[in-house]
């Protein structure tokens, strides 16, 4: 199913990444997750990051990981914003700030914040593109495969089947919105439709679970598949060679790129500011245009 919006589904394509094992993904996604939330140095996680993208755009998946993290754009503003005024790192030992206005901006809080950016993005960055490079009937059998409980892995590959589902019905009930001459499109027509949507996904819900029932599931013995997952001699090697990169990065940046060992970064003031302004403007600039569109609506 091809992806619309900023849903992550699975987008169909022909290359590399597509076709790799999903088990190899994991090999490197796992350990980058442990690797990128216990690394502290923003240079790694930067490198990261860049890596993260040039998969992407090897895989031709730039477009549908854009939206994806336009998203998530106010909320790493925030980061930024709430970081740079109030900063956790240092309590009362922090540097002289910089005045901006009232406003007060400190050095530790901003280095913290890009420090907290970049693990969050690099981590969306490489998990985004596994999910939008993997069919989810894919990552059900390689996670079966895996030896991960049923019931967990029956979870996880409902909830990546049902987003997308969801989001053509919210698409379907705003045509049928416009049709009757109410409002179809904006932030103000999302509210009259949770209730038809809601609906929906309880009906949906009911009749999984008939299906599930009919199917014996949850019924011990051993468990078959239809699909299968074929794994060759590259699949192994880039799964052996990424979960013991990610592992010894994961390893050395716990000891030697933690947050006790790093030295914050100084900025210009002027580029602190700046830095601030942007954060401010994004993080501002979504609560105004969510009030104006409750208020049109």
């Amino acid at each position: 199913m091809q992806s619309r919006g900023f849903t992550v589904t699975h987008v169909r394509g022909e290359s590399w990444l597509h076709k790799l094992d999903p088990v190899a993904k994991f090999a490197w996604v796992v350990p980058f997750a442990f690797f990128g939330f216990t690394t502290y140095e923003k240079v790694p996680l930067l490198i990261a990051l860049v890596f993260g993208i040039v998969i992407a755009v090897t895989a031709r998946i730039t477009t549908p990981l854009a939206k994806i993290m336009l998203v998530f754009t106010p909320i790493n503003a925030s980061i930024i914003v709430i970081q740079s005024i109030a900063p956790a790192v240092c309590g009362n030992a922090c540097s002289t700030p910089v005045p901006f206005g009232p406003i007060n901006i400190y050095h530790e809080g901003m280095s913290h914040a890009l420090t907290l950016l970049l693990r969050v993005s690099s981590f969306q960055v490489i998990a985004f593109s596994l999910l939008l490079t993997t069919h989810p009937s894919d990552m059900f059998a390689s996670l079966a495969r895996m030896k991960v409980p049923y019931l967990a892995n029956f979870m996880i590959a409902m909830t990546l089947q049902l987003i997308p589902v969801l989001q053509r019905e919210v698409q379907l009930v705003m045509a049928a919105q416009r049709s009757r001459g109410m409002r179809g499109s904006g932030f103000g027509s999302i509210v009259p439709s949770f209730v038809p949507v809601a609906a929906g996904a309880v009906e949906r819900v009911q009749q999984l679970a008939i299906s599930l029932e009919a199917r014996a599931f949850g019924s011990t013995g051993a468990k078959t598949s239809y699909r299968r997952v074929p794994s060759g001699p590259v699949d192994v090697v880039v799964g052996i060679v990424g979960f013991v990169l990610m592992t010894f990065l994961f390893v050395y940046g716990l000891i030697n790129w933690g947050q006790g060992t790093s030295k914050y970064v100084v900025f210009d003031p002027a580029i602190t500011i700046a830095i601030f302004i942007v954060g401010l403007v994004v993080f501002v600039g979504v609560f105004v245009v969510a009030i104006k569109a409750m208020a049109s609506a």
